[in-house]
Order: structure tokens, then sequence, then C-alpha cells
């Protein structure tokens, strides 16, 4: 049993936050200094390619593939606690816009602990369960869109947290799966949109 279709911002939000972290990256990339590759090339024992022939190394271990190459990795922490905190509050603004609570002291609070809460559990991914900072992001969204599904009683949400989460958490941990999950979101913000309210899965 849904509660309406209001779903649709929060999906779309996370997943075009997604997709300008992305972009984000891979233009921060593209600097001055990284642009002389020729340079680099010509440096063999250059402290750049020292650190990419560690990374290499690394990804061969962990893998156990003798052809590993490094892919675009995900947006470090501070990114997506950045992130998330203004997915959070754009949130938080589109649903009180909605809903017109009428204990807005009530709402406000809610808003204010919930992104107090978000640094403090991304505190407690990385001491107390050793997790990267690439993977605690997606876990926190995946949480989030969880919250979400189970306060809408939307299988629609439901079913786009498991797809952002197999592709941005267990497969995918670089640019790609941040893209992919975005599309996912995406998808599933349309398909909300486009869908008649009487059909629109709940």
């Amino acid at each position: 049993m849904g509660r309406g279709r209001r779903f649709w911002f929060p999906l779309a939000l996370l997943g075009l936050t997604q997709i300008g972290m992305a972009a984000v990256q891979l233009l921060s990339r593209r600097s001055p200094a990284e642009g002389e590759f020729v340079n680099i090339v010509s440096l063999p024992m250059s402290q750049e390619n020292l650190r990419a022939t560690a990374d290499v190394g690394r990804g061969q271990f962990l893998t156990q593939d003798p052809y590993h190459a490094p892919g675009a990795g995900l947006p470090a922490g501070p990114v997506w606690l950045i992130a998330l905190g203004v997915v959070l509050l754009g949130t938080a603004i589109w649903y009180a816009a909605v809903l017109r609570p009428a204990r807005l002291d009530w709402f406000v609070l809610g808003a204010v602990g919930a992104l107090v809460a978000l640094p403090l559990l991304d505190l407690v991914g990385s001491w107390q369960f050793r997790l990267g900072d690439g993977l605690r992001g997606p876990l926190l969204a995946t949480l989030g869109l969880l919250v979400l599904s189970a306060y809408e009683r939307s299988k629609l949400v439901l079913l786009a947290t498991a797809g952002f989460g197999v592709i941005a958490v267990l497969l995918s941990a670089d640019l790609v799966g941040v893209l992919g999950s975005a599309a996912v979101l995406l998808t599933a913000a349309f398909a909300a949109l486009l869908r008649p309210a009487s059909e629109a899965l709940r």
C-alpha cells in the first residue's frame, strides 16, 4: 500500500547528484598538471608512475588477475557525505512543501537529526567496520533509500534500492557503478512520474 508518487523527487535528486559527482571527479583529473601525460610517460621512475604501479600491483593481488588495470575510483567519503547531505536537505524541503506538516518544528528537528546522524554513521563505518571511503557513501545511500521505501511503502522504491545497492556496492566499485546506479534511480523516478496514479507501483 503506497502513499502516492512523491518519492520520485528524492530518487531523481540522488541520481542527478551522483551524475554531478562523477562529472566533478572526471573534470578534476583533467587538470593542467595531469594533462602533461607525455611528460609523465617520459619519466618512467617518476612518483606518478610508482604510485600507478603500486595501484596495479595491489589490484592484481586482490583480484588475482595478472592483467588487472585500475579503473576510475569511487568519489571519496567526504564527497559522498556532502552529496548525501545535499540530497537529505533537498528531500526534507520537498516533503515539507508537499506534506505541509502541522508540527513544522518537529519536522525540522527530525531533518536536523538526520543530518547530524549522517557523519556519525560514516564514522561508525570507518572506525568500527573499517569500510573504505568509496564504500561508505553508497552504503549510507542504500540505507536512506531503504528508509524511504519503508516510509512510502513502495515496491518501486524497494526495487530501485535493490538495483542501486547491487550496482553501486556489490558489482562496480568505480565511477561506472556510480553512473549505473544513478541510471537506476532516474529510471525509477521517471517510471513513478509517467505512470497514472491508479497504476503506479506501490
